[in-house]
Order: C-alpha cells, then sequence, then structure tokens
C-alpha cells in the first residue's frame, strides 16, 4: 500500500510537471506572438493615418473650384496628338473608301 501511493505521487508529479512544461511552452508561444504583432499593429495604424492625412491633404487641394478650369485643361501635347489622329483616321476612312469603290468597279466591270 505504501508503494502504490508513491507510484501515485510519481504519477502525479509527473502530470504536474507535464502540465507545467506545456503552461510555459503555450504562454511562451503567446507572449512571442503578442511580440511580433505590436510592432505590426502600430505601423498598421501609423500607415492608415498618414494615408488618410495624405488623401485628406490631396482633396483639399484638388478641388478648390478656382483651379478647376486650369485642372481640366487638356495640355497642348494631347491636343495636337488628338488632332493629328483624328486627321489620320479621316484619311483611313477615305483611303478605305477608295479602296471599295475600286474593288467594287474591279467586281461589276
Amino acid at each position: 500500500s505504501i508503494k502504490a501511493g508513491a507510484d501515485v505521487t510519481d504519477k502525479g508529479r509527473f502530470e504536474t510537471e507535464l502540465i507545467k512544461s506545456l503552461m510555459v511552452s503555450y504562454f511562451d508561444i503567446v507572449r512571442k506572438n503578442v511580440k511580433d504583432s505590436v510592432p505590426k499593429s502600430i505601423i498598421h495604424f501609423l500607415v492608415n493615418q498618414s494615408k488618410d492625412l495624405i488623401q485628406n491633404e490631396l482633396v483639399s487641394n484638388l478641388y478648390k473650384e478656382d483651379l478647376f478650369d486650369e485642372l481640366l485643361e487638356e495640355s497642348p501635347q494631347i491636343s495636337s496628338r488628338r488632332k493629328a489622329c483624328k486627321a489620320m483616321l479621316e484619311i483611313l476612312r477615305k483611303a478605305n473608301d477608295i479602296i471599295n469603290d475600286v474593288r467594287d468597279h474591279t467586281f461589276t466591270g
């Protein structure tokens, strides 16, 4: 009976040490996760706050009515390129019409 009591005590001691070891490991993991997440959270909030401040500043600078005409004005380079493309389109349409007329004239004549 004394031996059986000693066995239970050894078993209980072993289980207690195992549980203690598992809890220490668990808390080490939790501590590491918290330690890793704190800088990430700080950076996240700093970046989001900075993004919001910059966006608000940009929007407030963009929506000044006295700048609308200037901001919406087409640049001279874009305007000349658009006109050149429009002229080229007209030339290509005329060339297509001529080709169609020649083709139709050749087949019907």
